[in-house]
């Protein structure tokens, strides 16, 4: 009797054991970027690190790691997985900060490996409604264009205006085929005796879309309003994103970038008042022209209204790039602030894995 009541206990095991391996799935990913650039001596140490022994850098550069397993059932809509993230970038330190360097002679990359997991309900009732759960990262809510204020010479990815992540809550996801909202939200209190909150929402019609975004931690809530407009030349779109934080930085800016579809010419121009430059503000823009296959050519700028301290964050950006493969090159001139000798030419490559 002992020997049947093991037997049944094995093959009731194994029979488990074999309905869950086939339901669950190894989900694993590798993705990130890098760019690697040759930087002309003379710029010493303003930008990325380059400095006469040193010409080599490799900043704006990262990768992402995961290694997750996932189970699903399709009839409930239920879902969770569980994993670790390895990531790391060249420009930041151990607290997510941006540093000067990334060079391959010195140790500033920073790489974090956490314990990550997922659980969710897809489509609730048979609705457009999906709720889940994330200890890592739920990046729904991120709208709006490209952040041209934000992009320094030799750099080629780029970050919607309104990035904001939530990395540890629930997400609310409702989409239909015009409307898509997202909302994360912290249950738990955070340093700032607030429930960390992003929301954000796109609406579709004919001819283009309209999205709001609004984040409010406690410290620092920031809001944006935005949307493009097909017309008969082309596309245009435009963003507002305001900050309020507790410090006082306090700010907006506007960005609008038009598209000629047929001259393959689009132009961005951006009016900053204290959200990139603390002071009195600024301005910028953007050119480019992408007529002849796989080149561009760009100018890009960012210049403050003011003298003094927000002058460190001017920069131009004139640059001709070739697309070869999964290659993107670039040859380009380039200056970081108003410092003397602030002038420089570099040669970069750059590959996307994402």
């Amino acid at each position: 009797m002992k020997k049947l009541l093991v037997l049944a206990l094995a093959v009731v095991l194994t029979l488990s054991l074999t309905v869950v391996a086939s339901a669950a799935t190894f989900d694993p990913y590798v993705g990130g970027r890098v760019t690697l650039s040759y930087i002309s001596t003379d710029v010493a140490d303003i930008y990325g690190g380059a400095n006469e022994d040193q010409p080599i850098t490799y900043n704006n550069s990262g990768l992402k790691m995961l290694l997750r397993g996932k189970i699903s059932d399709e009839e409930t809509g239920t879902w969770a997985t569980i994993g670790a993230k390895i990531d790391g970038w060249a420009d930041n330190d151990s607290n997510g900060q941006t540093t000067k360097g990334g060079n391959f002679s010195d140790n500033t990359t920073y790489v974090d490996v956490k314990s990550i997991y997922d659980i969710g309900i897809k489509n609730v009732g048979g609705s457009n409604l999906s709720v889940w759960f994330t200890n890592w990262e739920n990046e729904n809510m991120k709208r709006g264009q490209a952040q041209v204020y934000n992009i320094k010479p030799n750099q080629y990815h780029d970050d919607p205006i309104f990035n904001q992540v939530l990395n540890y809550g629930f997400g609310f996801d409702y989409v239909t085929d015009n409307v898509k909202v997202n909302i994360g939200y912290d249950l738990n209190k955070n340093e700032y005796d607030k429930n960390h909150m992003i929301a954000a929402a796109t609406f579709n019609f004919d001819g283009g879309d309209v999205h709001v975004g609004i984040k409010d931690d406690g410290n620092t809530s920031e809001n944006n309003v935005g949307g493009s407009f097909k017309l008969g030349f082309g596309t245009i779109k435009a963003d507002y994103i305001a900050e309020d934080s507790e410090a006082g930085d306090d700010g907006n800016l506007i960005q609008v970038a038009v598209f000629f579809d047929d001259l393959k010419f689009d132009v961005t121009l951006i009016s900053d008042s204290e959200y990139y430059f603390e002071g009195d503000g600024g301005m910028g823009y953007q050119i480019r022209y992408t007529g002849i296959d796989k080149v561009v050519f760009g100018y890009r700028a960012m210049e403050a209204a003011e003298e003094g301290a927000d002058e460190n964050s001017n920069f131009t950006d004139l640059f001709v790039g070739y697309k070869y493969g999964v290659i993107e090159t670039r040859l380009g001139m380039g200056t970081i602030s108003e410092a003397d000798d602030n002038d420089f030419v570099y040669a970069s490559v750059y590959a996307s894995l994402w």
